[in-house]
């Protein structure tokens, strides 16, 4: 599970777009091509979708590992983490409801390691009481918890347990200890990859929606945000990529669009 594990370091796990499957696998797609290794032209949803016609990624007990195969050999095993808390109907083999979705890009060479992967974390939820605990989570720092449990129950001492151990305790730190929130002049642009919406109208300034006043005021001070946005391809603002991974029209010429902000290295 050590591709999961990088995944949870870099901040790749998402509440999934309470939509259905079709969305879920756009959304983690979108994820996916912010990954540099992924060859130049490729189109991961279609891949992604056109795999899952084929066959069905749901492996049971709540769990789908839909994926794309690199045409490239080199390259790490490469994954982005999805949470539904009401569950996806999938149309797993199992009939269940779906609350964590992996969706991996696996180069020629990462083939077995993928395989193995796929082992271990079935592995891991059987040893660790199934999906209800995940399917039962409030929010995402108890399902990166959880998740991190279950990398620990599978990974020997001597390694990635280890660090699993030490990231687990510093995000429990950073969760007991409240902090004030700063104000859009001192605040940080917060690393790691975050979701936010975008409201735009025919007349009126866009409004950002996200926790994050640095980010917020970065975004509404760009005056080629509202253009690069409705071109729907990834454009780059603070040092962010930004990927829109969804769009609504309201009346009145008003659009609300679902975005995801990947910081390099995310």
């Amino acid at each position: 599970m050590r591709s999961i594990l990088t995944a949870l370091q870099e901040s790749r796990l998402f509440e999934l777009p309470e939509t259905g499957k079709a969305r879920a696998l756009e959304f983690l797609a979108r994820i996916l091509d912010a990954n540099p290794d992924i060859e130049v032209g490729t189109d991961t949803i279609e891949e992604v979708q056109k795999r899952e016609l084929e066959c069905n990624t749901g492996i049971g007990m709540g769990v789908g590992v839909p994926h794309i195969r690199a045409r490239r050999e080199e390259g790490d095993l490469f994954c982005a983490v999805g949470w539904s808390a009401q569950g996806i109907d999938y149309g797993a083999p199992d009939g269940k409801p779906v609350h964590l979705v992996v969706m991996y890009y696996i180069p020629g060479a990462q083939k077995n390691v993928y395989l193995k992967e796929i082992s271990t974390l079935v592995k891991a939820m059987r040893k660790s009481g199934g999906i209800e605990p995940i399917a039962h989570a409030t929010d995402l720092n108890d399902v990166r918890n959880l998740l991190l449990d279950w990398v620990s129950t599978v990974l020997s001492d001597s390694g990635p347990e280890a660090v699993a151990r030490m990231i687990k305790l510093d995000v429990r730190q950073t969760q007991a200890v409240p902090a004030a929130p700063p104000s859009a002049e001192t605040a940080p642009i917060a690393t790691g990859a975050l979701s936010f919406q975008v409201l735009t109208s025919a007349s009126g300034p866009l409004i950002v929606l996200a926790h994050d006043p640095a980010w917020v005021e970065a975004c509404e001070k760009d005056a080629t945000f509202v253009q690069r946005l409705t071109t729907g391809a990834p454009f780059a603002v603070a040092g962010r990529q930004i990927f829109v991974t969804g769009s609504s029209s309201f009346s009145g010429g008003r659009m609300l669009h679902q975005c995801v902000a990947v910081a390099p290295g995310a």
